[in-house]
């Protein structure tokens, strides 16, 4: 039964608003985003977006040209 207290105060302490993050905070975050890049909501949404699917296929045509390279040093 302690533990659990224990482990239930500290996440209290985490977790002291009703939302995941902060509200006043992700708003700062987002004006300053917004003042930074002078991008649109749609606009940052796309540039993750692309940057999101960019990651992954970069990393399928590093092993692919890894692999194809070690099989030209085999032969």
């Amino acid at each position: 039964m302690g533990i659990t207290n224990a482990l239930a105060s500290a996440l209290g302490l985490l977790l002291h608003h009703s939302e995941y993050v902060d509200p006043t905070l992700i708003d700062w975050i987002k004006h300053e985003i917004d003042d930074i890049f002078g991008l649109g909501p749609a606009t940052i949404v796309a540039v993750l977006g692309a940057v999101t699917l960019a990651f992954p296929i970069a990393l399928m045509a590093l092993a692919l040209r890894r692999r194809r390279r070690a099989r030209a040093d085999r032969l």
